[in-house]
């Protein structure tokens, strides 16, 4: 029977019965799943459903039959390692989990068929059996469990395997709560009153009780235990919440989110043994789909990098995207304001394309041309830092990962509204940027040439130099447009640098460190290392990521030489300067056709620049919030309509603060 066709319900459920009376409840289920199992993951509210209405329209002993088969499927099953493992993240490293992941697709494990773990991928072998099961709604849901009798008032006490699993579950929450990693960071976590100290006494309290005494005290006893468990997990959430105070690491991280998993496991399974029907519902639902997805995606490779690039996108972008606020203009005196700090960068890669173009007569070995270039970016870019001046191409790394923070934490609900609009307050201080840097850059090189020819007597760029700068930058006839790709990628490195640096000063403690290193105190004062620590807690990452990026470009087209490779970086605004010293080194005759094709190329390449620069950026910060591909798509008609019902606003801002 094909997957689409509709399956005679009837014919399958006396098969499922039969199975089971030959003592076979697994295979009954495997057999039942695979009747339901939909052409697409949207399909299973359609298949559930029609398996309700053929239980409704059957008889008694029907339903009882197939109850029967859920619990001795189920009910002789070894559950405590599935219920509290079972797709919660493991505490290995990720070259560990990676090999373990790897060596069981090559050589599968045999575990005991009892596991709970090994009866969900027997029962659902699809790989995307998860998926459909999270479509089917809760009331779905409640209707069938109800047809089939599994209703809370049917769970009497706390089976021993259920309450194993519950306080092996408090116990890892409040170990791990009270791990060293996050008490460092939040002291109060170890106070006598913690939520993690108290979490498994009343769990226990709460399973002794269970289903043993007065209904009342053992309501009250949960209550207490889920009051607890949510005072861990918002103690979870706020040091999260915090980190832009003490920094991260890779580590805290992925111990946070494990934690929650743990904690939210922990919640499922409490309600899994409460008497409210409502409760009981959501907790079979829930549970179900997230085992099986665990055992769908178990050893998943793709999956397991994926998420760990999450984490540390997660932990890279929240520092990152502190600095990417002064980038982007909301009102028109930003504007202009961004406009003239752009001016003073185009002025000061005017002085530096100058440096390198003298840089480039001396006869030098490919080493100390590489160390010379990348030494001269490196200062051109911390000047324009320091200067409080703006560099278009530096901007995306950081305005991209301010955009992806504003959306919140990554489970939160997705202001895609808010996405597009930012977007588009990107591309115009992008563009203002762009415009200032090439105002001031091109003029700039070609005074500095004249100059060189008053007081040197020949220009920066001999004819040869000059028509080779100009062929350097021609759209299609040079690789113009893929170096400034490689640049691009170079610029979105700097920025994830710069949110390492930054937020490893901060885990470390490294500004107090130096603040208070006892030689340079002796050396400088208290004050002067108090204000060397201040220094270095406030623009120690942006400078290591300028220096990431100086040493990225000078370097590269060295590279290219010593492996023989086409390998080269293009940035619009050293691109322009050598324009501009390439026209006066040929006195200006020069076609006209020649000097549009450069000057089409250098807006090209500040055009590539910025798209691979900031889409790379904005896609790592968005995977970090866990946005989706639908999402994506539909931020991008966002942005597409705005530029359909006001196209200026992309270049010119609104005449009040507002959205776009």
């Amino acid at each position: 029977m094909g997957r689409d066709e509709r399956p005679d319900l009837r014919a399958v459920l006396e098969r499922v019965v039969a199975l089971d009376d030959a003592g076979e409840p697994i295979a009954a289920l495997t057999h039942l799943v695979a009747a339901l199992r939909p052409a697409t993951s949207g399909g299973g509210e359609a298949q559930v459903l029609a398996l309700c209405d053929r239980l409704q329209a059957g008889d008694e002993a029907t339903r009882r039959a197939l109850a029967d088969v859920v619990r001795r499927a189920v009910g002789g099953a070894s559950c405590v390692h599935t219920l509290t493992e079972s797709g919660i993240p493991a505490d290995r490293g990720f070259f560990d989990e990676l090999l373990l992941k790897v060596g069981r697709r090559a050589l599968p494990e045999v575990e005991d068929p009892r596991e709970l773990r090994e009866i969900v991928r027997a029962v659902f072998p699809d790989r995307k059996d998860y998926a459909w099961l999270a479509a089917v709604s809760e009331a779905t849901w409640h209707r069938l469990l109800d047809l089939l009798g599994l209703t809370a008032d049917t769970v009497v006490g706390v089976p021993a395997e259920l309450a194993s699993a519950v306080r092996v579950l408090a116990h890892h929450v409040s170990s791990l709560g009270l791990s060293p990693e996050i008490t460092g960071r939040m002291p109060e976590l170890d106070d006598l009153d913690s939520p993690f100290l108290l979490l498994t006494e009343r769990v226990l309290r709460y399973t002794q009780r269970c289903g043993r005494g007065d209904p009342h005290d053992t309501a009250t006893a949960l209550t207490a235990a889920l009051e607890t468990l949510e005072a861990c997990r918002a103690a979870v959430v706020a040091l999260r919440a915090n980190k832009h105070r003490f920094g991260t690491s890779l580590r805290l991280t992925s111990l946070s989110f494990r934690l929650l998993r743990q904690v939210e496991r922990l919640e499922v399974l409490l309600r899994l043994t409460a008497a409210e029907q409502r409760a009981f519902e959501r907790a079979v639902q829930r549970l179900l789909v997230e085992l099986v997805e665990a055992e769908n995606t178990r050893d998943r490779v793709g999956r397991h990098v994926r998420s760990s690039a999450d984490l540390l996108a997660f932990q890279i972008v929240e520092h990152a995207a502190k600095k990417g606020h002064k980038y982007i203009t909301n009102t028109a005196a930003e504007y202009w304001r961004f406009f003239v700090a752009s001016l003073g960068g185009g002025l000061i890669v005017a002085v530096f394309a100058v440096f390198k173009l003298l840089l480039a007569k001396e006869d030098l070995s490919l080493a100390a041309e590489a160390l010379l270039y990348s030494l001269n970016y490196a200062a051109c870019f911390i000047v324009i830092y320091l200067t409080g001046a703006a560099l278009a191409t530096k901007q995306p790394a950081m305005t991209a990962n301010t955009i992806a923070r504003s959306l919140g934490a990554p489970e939160g609900r997705h202001e895609l509204d808010q996405v597009a609009d930012m977007i588009v307050r990107v591309w115009r201080s992008q563009f203002v940027s762009f415009a200032g840097n090439l105002v001031c850059a091109f003029p700039m090189a070609v005074l500095l040439s004249e100059l060189f020819v008053t007081t040197g007597g020949a220009p920066l760029a001999s004819p040869d130099k000059a028509t080779a700068l100009l062929a350097d930058v021609h759209p299609w006839l040079s690789g113009a447009l893929f170096y400034a790709g490689v640049a691009g990628v170079f610029l979105f490195l700097a920025g994830l640098v710069s949110g390492w640096a930054d937020n490893r000063n901060l885990y470390r403690d490294i500004p107090a460190r130096v603040a208070h290193h006892p030689l340079l105190r002796r050396l400088v004062g208290r004050d002067r290392a108090a204000g060397l620590g201040a220094f270095v807690d406030k623009h120690g990452g942006a400078l290591l990521g300028n220096v990431f990026l100086g040493f990225c470009l000078g370097g590269a087209g060295t590279l290219g030489v010593i492996l023989g490779l086409p390998f080269d970086i293009r940035h619009i605004a050293f691109s322009s300067a050598n324009v501009g010293m390439a026209l006066d080194g040929l006195a200006w005759q020069v076609p006209g056709s020649v000097v549009l094709e450069a000057a089409l190329g250098v807006v090209l390449i500040g055009f590539v620049n910025f798209v691979i620069s900031f889409g790379l950026t904005l896609s790592l910060a968005l995977e970090s919030r866990r946005i989706t591909l639908r999402e994506h798509k539909a931020v991008a008609g966002l942005v597409l309509r705005r530029l359909a019902r006001r196209p200026w606003h992309f270049f010119l801002p609104p005449r009040r603060a507002s959205s776009t």
